[in-house]
């Protein structure tokens, strides 16, 4: 068994391994890209290592590198993600040297931690990284909405821009003390059909919400379908928008007229699914749980890599990252 630094050649074995991988009861899927590295790139900082046997691909592991804050303190923290171990070669010790592997190289670049997520029903991975020292931190919930037809008027029109920068004293002012906040979801999504939708009525009465569509870099596909071809993907044109950078939970009138848009635009866009992240002790709007037809939990797993720094986490919502999921 050999660790080595992925290479674009790579993609075709790396793709056959994610079908041979799925996830999520009792609806399994697996993530499909174009390019397995897809999901690597949308991060600045980022490396993917594989595992070859015998000439063969059997495993890989992807981690990018953040600049964040935990506790109102800066700190360097790696995201694990992409863990995919062919079910040949599963309990033979290969997940856990991909996961050592990532480890190792954030340890050699003086990071302070590394942290992913798990969903709650996949016992074997939450195993396996409880065996090398992770524990569980807390649980964020992946709301899916359908799209859907807006039954009334809306009392306030929402406006929206392509700028990533709208709002985005607004967005820092809630979401900036928060831990694992880091400031460039926005510039790093703006080329994949990045809004910003608002509604400020002045007087602290202002809501809104970013969006992107996920389908550029990866989706979510059901296990049991082959993988779309390119010419199928620009035929279909499903789209799959991520919400993120929400404001104005205090309005929650406001904010859902801005949801209530965003649906109802999304029946005739070829939008097939809206997906939002919430950590589970976010305050947030009840309609964002009530409108939801899917709900997935995954558990937030972290590990501490520098002996010299003990994590204070906040006694609230941490900020939610909407590439990670």
């Amino acid at each position: 068994m050999h660790i080595r630094y992925y290479h674009p050649d790579d993609d075709a074995s790396l793709m056959a391994l994610e079908r041979l991988c799925p996830r999520g009861l009792p609806e399994p899927f697996v993530h499909y890209r174009r390019r397995f590295i897809d999901r690597a790139t949308i991060f600045s900082d980022h490396q993917l290592l594989v595992v070859e046997h015998a000439g063969e691909i059997i495993g890989t592991v992807a981690v990018c590198v953040k600049r964040t804050q935990v506790g109102g303190k800066p700190v360097s923290l790696g995201y694990i993600f992409d863990v995919r171990t062919h079910p040949t070669y599963r309990r033979q010790g290969v997940g856990q040297a991909l996961v050592d592997a990532v480890d190792q190289y954030l340890l050699g670049r003086s990071v302070d931690g590394v942290y992913g997520h798990i969903l709650s029903s996949n016992v074997a991975s939450l195993r396996l990284f409880e065996k090398m020292g992770y524990r569980r931190l807390r649980q964020l919930l992946f709301l899916v909405y359908q799209p859907f037809p807006a039954l009334e008027f809306p009392e306030w029109m929402p406006r929206h821009h392509d700028d990533y920068m709208t709002d985005c004293d607004l967005i820092q002012a809630v979401h900036s003390t928060r831990d694992l906040y880091v400031p460039d979801v926005a510039e790093r999504v703006k080329n994949f059909g990045f809004q910003r939708w608002s509604v400020d009525l002045g007087s602290a009465q202002f809501a809104g919400i970013s969006l992107f569509d996920q389908s550029y870099v990866f989706q979510q596909w059901p296990a049991h379908l082959p993988y779309p071809s390119e010419e199928e993907m620009r035929t279909r044109g499903n789209k799959s928008l991520r919400l993120f950078d929400e404001v104005g939970t205090h309005n929650p009138a406001i904010l859902k007229t801005i949801f209530d848009n965003l649906r109802d635009l999304a029946v005739t866009d070829n939008v097939s699914k809206l997906t939002l992240i919430l950590d589970r002790m976010d305050r947030v709007p009840t309609f964002f749980f009530s409108e939801a037809y899917n709900q997935l939990d995954y558990w937030m797993v972290f590990k501490s890599l520098n002996p010299d720094w003990i994590p204070e986490w906040q006694d609230g919502p941490i900020y939610i990252d909407a590439r990670e999921l």
